[in-house]
This record gives C-alpha cells, sequence and structure tokens, in this order.
C-alpha cells in the first residue's frame, strides 16, 4: 500500500511540474503510460498503425491540456484513456471502416511458465476472444476494454465515459452475454464444420 501511495504521489509531482511546462516531466508521464495508452487504442481499434497514431495523438493532446488537468479521484491514466477513446470515436466517425488486424507479437505474454502446447492453446484461446470483442457494439467493447484490459475499476470507467457506475456494469453485462453467445454460435458452427468433413 505504501509503495502504490509514493507512486500516487510522484505520478502528482510529475504532473504538477508538466503542468508548469516542464517537458522532462511530460516525458516521464509518457513512459509511464505510454505502452497502456497503445494497448487500449490497439484493442478498441485493432489497427497496429492506427493505435499507434492515437497514441501519439493523445499525448499530444494530453500535453496541450495538462495546465488544465484537475485531480477529480480517478488515475491521471483514465484521463489520458479518456482522450484515447475521444479519438478513436472522432477516427470512426472520419473513416468509418470495418477492418481487424491480428493481435501484434509484441502484445503477447513473454514469460510463461506452461508447456508449450498449453501456451499455444492459451494464445489461440486469448485471439479467438479479443476477434469476438471486436464485434460487439463499440460501447460495449470500450468498456471490456477498460474493465479486463486496461484493469480499471467501475468507477474510473464510469468516469471516463461519463455514465454511471450502474450503467456500466449494465454494459458490461450485456457484453458478456454477447460474447457468450458469438462464441457459442462460432463453437457450433465449427462442431458442424468437423463433422461434415469426417
Amino acid at each position: 500500500m505504501r509503495r502504490s501511495t509514493s507512486f500516487q504521489t510522484d505520478e502528482e509531482l510529475l504532473i504538477a511540474a508538466a503542468a508548469r511546462g516542464d517537458r522532462e516531466a511530460f516525458g516521464r508521464l509518457y513512459e509511464q503510460h505510454a505502452v497502456r495508452v497503445f494497448r487500449h487504442a490497439f484493442f478498441l481499434t485493432g489497427e497496429p498503425g492506427l493505435a499507434e497514431d492515437i497514441t501519439a495523438q493523445t499525448f499530444l493532446k494530453a500535453l496541450e491540456a495538462i495546465p488544465r488537468y484537475e485531480n477529480r479521484g480517478v488515475p491521471f491514466v483514465a484521463w489520458l484513456l479518456r482522450i484515447s477513446g475521444n479519438l478513436v470515436i472522432n477516427h470512426r466517425k472520419a473513416a468509418k471502416n470495418g477492418y481487424h488486424a491480428q493481435l501484434p507479437e509484441t502484445l503477447q505474454d513473454d514469460h510463461c511458465d506452461s508447456l508449450p502446447e498449453e501456451s499455444c492453446e492459451a494464445k489461440a484461446d486469448g485471439e479467438v476472444v479479443w476477434r469476438e470483442v471486436r464485434k460487439l457494439p463499440y460501447e460495449q467493447r470500450q468498456v471490456i476494454v477498460m474493465r479486463f484490459l486496461d484493469d480499471l475499476p467501475y468507477p474510473d470507467v464510469a468516469t471516463v465515459l461519463g455514465k454511471t457506475v450502474g450503467a456500466v456494469r449494465v454494459i458490461q453485462f450485456r457484453a458478456l452475454a454477447n460474447l457468450r453467445q458469438m462464441m457459442q454460435a462460432d463453437q457450433a458452427v465449427s462442431l458442424f464444420v468437423h463433422s461434415r468433413a469426417s
């Protein structure tokens, strides 16, 4: 708990320094949160190149806005994820393309103690799940990414999305129900194809 409080205090000092124009302090905030922002953008867009662009734009907008940043009791990263989410929405409105990229290798878990075949199965299962997540309606996808990938608690997700905690819980419930249905349907199709082939 002490370490978490220490990190929070250090981050608050960096934010205050960055708000006064200290570029080095902002650079340290970038180093702490860039991977998380990229990962968030990637799972919302499915496109590594676009996720990189959105990450860069997120930090440019954050640099411009940080003098006006107010701590409202949620982590600083939640503010960054809100900027990132808004940029994704703006891009979707402008582009309206349905391209979904494969999961890049850099997002895989490199340290795994399991057997190679178990590792391959887990990787394949993870890719199937995230492929299905990308088919969810945008709002549901956003909640799933923030809850299970970004590991944000309900109140932080609610703040980022401008919704109540109850609304976030409902969106998550619907998203998980949709995921379950989609995965069961895919499994049924797969079983049918295998039975026809044999």
